[in-house]
């Protein structure tokens, strides 16, 4: 992660993942008319506040 160098409260956070993911994700995004980073944006922030823990295994 990487804070913007104005000083602001923002950071970047790059992610790798597998491209069948990332395609649905900007898929999904252009559906709505958004940006892929947006789109992230808003379901991690709806996760976030749903308050609902992930359960990690090993698949």
């Amino acid at each position: 992660m990487a804070r913007k160098p104005t000083g602001n409260t923002t950071k970047t956070i790059g992610i790798n993942m597998k491209a069948k993911m990332a395609d649905e994700l900007e898929k999904r995004a252009e559906s709505m008319h958004i940006s892929t980073s947006k789109y992230c944006k808003i379901i991690f922030d709806q996760w976030l506040k749903s308050g609902n823990k992930l359960s990690l295994t090993e698949g």
